[in-house]
């Protein structure tokens, strides 16, 4: 334990002034037993030390002395309620609000503890209660904040605790709650001005440190959040959360088997931390054990069944072990993970016949998502559903020619009224797909006419092997976990160098964004040609990609959108493969004309180019030799 000021500790191993103060306290006392002031500072200093039970018998002997003291029966409640006796503590609360029914730090403390006991509704009015009393009270906002918290809505906790944060400027605790809450809403300036007022004004609090280690990790600072885990780790060596911290932030680096590690010794700490299983099951899962992923997850839905994070992350594992039927369902939690709402435009579809009903389904996620589940649109026309989208509006020249749909809209735009709706992504489990089901009518996309005269005039007079590449995906900068996966999928231009030697084959470069500057300067030797500039959307992309022989990719949405349109594309994976890719396999039941060319350990790229390579370079060479 740290000391404070120059007192040292007490032969009881407490704080010395604690220690003297207590001793003065029971002299008094022992002088005058009738003293109700005198108990309830004894009773205080017990809580404050954890001798609930020691401060539930001075509370109540101020109870006994003065009956109508309600800080002394809140005090009382509180103690039971450390002490874990939750039905006690709140015949407490009741009378405490008997003598004084405007009292926040009552209303406020017994509205969290109903909270624990799942009475949501209840903790909530009898928090609002006490900010009505009491409008400044910064307890009263922080604990409402932690109530909303639980229904995903980060946007209202970060203005619930900046209100707290304007009551107690000079609270660390308050400050560090806002701060986090504001990595939730990406605001990352603000949340690392927040926490480290909050570590300059609590240098020594373990709570605060892990706090800003968490907000730099957010902040896609790695290094600075080591170094205040660290520091958590020098203030207490035995506190799980500087290792569980550790092991997310190692995860973010790409460094599976540090997280798993570090992962391990934080269990052994806490065993029974239902996040920390969760990490677990994320480190496992990136080290190819799905099985364990699943077993980790589990034990984390045991310890908190209405986890969405252990619910979503469970159905990502059984999905990529192929089983479908569990997978689908449980992959409805990422609504509740990321606290945002079903996209409601219409009544949600729920799988029945639609016979002639309208259907609008409404894209999620990324571009490489929507190009991956679209596929939908026509099994859906099959059942006599007119179908229309509702996707990103660099897709929608694209996918009005998909099969089976009616129409298509972007987002921004105002879809006509439609009889249900659905999330694509929810599409699979309201039909029911199981791995030996999965639509696979391949193609499914197809380019404009138009579009495709003209890139077939352009490469008319190539005779050579004609491959795209594209070799990085999309940062998303204010994503710390997408962009960690992004880093993970992505390489330089420079890295597929040993493509150059191979002859008879001629290089386009697909790709768009700030990487694709590098095709100006390809490896030495490697015939790129570069019309990216003319490339305005998918459709343009879907138009070349067809005048092309195959496409060569990391994970990213032209592999989905090569694969919808049925052309020859080689996916280069990651280790810690998405889901959808069913682990290791090199063939994908969702796109046949995929080969998939996997890390054989994290970050480590050379085996796989060197396969894919050698399979370009007998791919050429038969190609070269047919009449």
């Amino acid at each position: 334990m740290a000391q404070h000021g120059g007192t040292g500790l007490g032969p009881d191993g407490r704080d010395g002034r604690a220690s003297e103060a207590e001793r003065l306290l029971r002299a008094v006392l022992a002088a005058d037993a009738g003293n109700e002031d005198a108990w309830l500072r004894l009773g205080g200093l017990a809580l404050s030390d954890g001798r609930c039970r020691m401060a539930a018998r001075c509370f109540a002997r101020v109870m006994l002395l003065a009956p109508h003291r309600a800080q002394a029966m809140h005090n009382l409640a509180e103690a039971l309620r450390v002490a874990g006796r939750k039905r006690q503590a709140a015949i407490a609360y009741t009378r405490a609000l008997r003598l004084r029914p405007d009292y926040p730090k009552a209303l406020a403390a017994f509205g969290l503890m109903l909270k624990e006991g799942g009475s949501g509704r209840d903790a909530r009015r009898l928090v609002a209660r006490s900010l009505v009393a009491d409008p400044a009270y910064s307890a009263g906002w922080r604990n409402l904040g932690a109530l909303v918290q639980e229904r995903n809505q980060p946007d209202v906790v970060a203005r619930l605790l900046r209100r707290a944060a304007l009551s107690a400027p000079d609270d660390a605790a308050t400050l560090a709650a806002y701060g986090v809450a504001l990595c939730e809403v990406k605001d990352t300036g603000l949340a690392l001005a927040a926490l480290r007022r909050a570590a300059a004004l609590a240098p020594d609090a373990t709570s605060v440190q892990g706090n800003l280690a968490f907000g730099l990790m957010h902040a896609g600072d790695t290094e600075g959040s080591l170094r205040a885990t660290r520091r958590l780790r020098r203030l207490d060596p035995m506190a799980p959360e500087a290792d569980a911290q550790e092991s997310l932030t190692w995860m973010m680096k790409g460094d599976f088997e540090r997280a798993a590690g570090f992962v391990k010794r934080a269990l052994a700490l806490a065993p029974g931390h239902a996040g920390t299983l969760v990490n677990a099951a994320l480190a496992f899962h990136s080290l190819g054990g799905a099985q364990g992923s699943v077993r980790w997850n589990k034990r984390a839905l045991r310890l908190d069944a209405a986890s969405p994070v252990a619910r979503f992350n469970l159905s990502l594992a059984l999905l990529q072990k192929g089983d479908f039927a569990r997978g689908w369902a449980l992959y409805e939690a990422r609504w509740a993970m990321w606290g945002s709402a079903f996209p409601r435009h219409a009544p949600a579809w729920d799988g029945s016949p639609l016979n002639g009903r309208s259907i609008l389904l409404v894209a999620e996620q990324g571009h490489g998502d929507t190009l991956h589940f679209v596929r939908y649109a026509e099994l859906l026309a099959a059942q006599g559903g007119r179908v229309v989208l509702l996707v990103q509006p660099l897709l929608k020249r694209l996918l009005r020619n998909t099969p089976g749909v009616t129409a298509v809209y972007g987002f921004g735009e105002e879809p006509p009224a439609c009889d249900v709706c659905a999330p694509m992504l929810s599409v699979p489990r309201l039909v029911g797909t199981r791995l030996e089901t999965i639509p696979a009518n391949i193609p499914y996309l197809r380019a404009e006419e138009g579009d495709g005269r003209a890139w077939r005039d352009r490469l008319a007079g190539e005779r050579r092997l004609k491959v795209g590449l594209v070799w990085a995906g999309e940062p998303r900068k204010d994503d710390v976990k997408a962009n960690s996966v992004d880093r993970r999928r992505s390489l330089t231009l420079s890295a597929l160098a040993p493509l150059a030697a191979i002859p008879g084959v001629a290089f386009y470069s697909l790709q768009i964004g700030e990487a694709g500057a590098q095709a100006g300067a390809p490896p030495p030797g490697m015939a790129l040609t570069d019309w990216t500039g003319d490339i305005r959307d998918f459709a343009d992309t879907a138009a070349f990609i067809e005048q092309l022989d195959l496409v060569v990719t990391v994970d990213t949405s032209v592999c989905h959108l090569a694969g919808g349109l049925g052309k020859p594309v080689w996916v280069l994976s990651r280790f810690d493969a998405c889901w959808r890719w069913l682990g290791h396999r090199e063939d994908s039941p969702w796109y046949p004309t995929m080969r998939l060319f996997h890390q054989d350990e994290p970050g480590a790229w050379d085996a796989p180019i060197a396969r894919l390579t050698s399979q370009l370079k007998e791919y050429a060479a038969v190609r070269d030799s047919q009449p």
